[in-house]
């Protein structure tokens, strides 16, 4: 099960609300909730969930970043995905960073696959998110983004299937590492795209 959550914004109140964060990655916060940037769920809702099983956590969390701003981000948006991963971190949750808007990748996958981080993105920005998140350099993926195109690109295809292949060896990293259940859902997995 894939999962988007709100945007982070580095003003207050605007976003998603960092203490939600723990509720969310624990899975106690229920199916199509409403969050608010100015109030976090907490266990006196009625819908939150106590007793969350395996199925209801999130597994392994996204952090999606166009490419073009990485460069750009400000020293509250920066404090504010560090305290994110905290927690992310807290939780044992895989995590991954997804570079998007990246264009021009036809000539390097059609040169070499293997390449394209290095030929087409700028190692300052791969280096940045590195820097900034602790996340290892394999596991800040590139893709390129559907936009307005019609048709299906084969290219930008092969960008996402392999993102979405590294996400799922990081989740399975994630669930190897838990104690084992005798919970049925036990092979379920989740991604939190954010």
């Amino acid at each position: 099960m894939l999962c988007d959550s709100m945007g982070l914004d580095e003003k207050e109140g605007v976003g998603l609300c960092v203490d939600d964060i723990p509720h969310i990655l624990k899975g106690c916060v229920p199916d199509r909730y409403e969050f608010s940037p100015q109030k976090p769920i907490t266990p006196k809702h009625p819908t939150f969930i106590t007793s969350p099983s395996l199925k209801d956590r999130i597994h392994c969390v996204a952090y999606v970043f166009d490419i073009n701003s990485m460069d750009n981000l400000s020293s509250k948006m920066v404090a504010k995905l560090k305290q994110i991963q905290k927690e992310v971190i807290n939780c044992g949750v895989a995590q991954v960073a997804l570079l998007t808007k990246v264009n021009n990748c036809n000539e390097v996958l059609q040169d070499n696959f293997l390449k394209m981080n290095k030929a087409m993105i700028s190692q300052s920005q791969i280096q940045n998110v590195n820097k900034i998140l602790g996340i290892p350099l394999s596991r800040i993926l590139v893709v390129d983004n559907y936009a307005s195109e019609r048709e299906m690109d084969p290219v930008k295809d092969i960008l996402i299937l392999s993102a979405l292949k590294q996400m799922f060896r990081a989740t399975d990293d994630f669930l190897e590492d838990l104690p084992l259940e005798t919970d049925t859902t036990a092979g379920m997995f989740q991604l939190c795209i954010s």
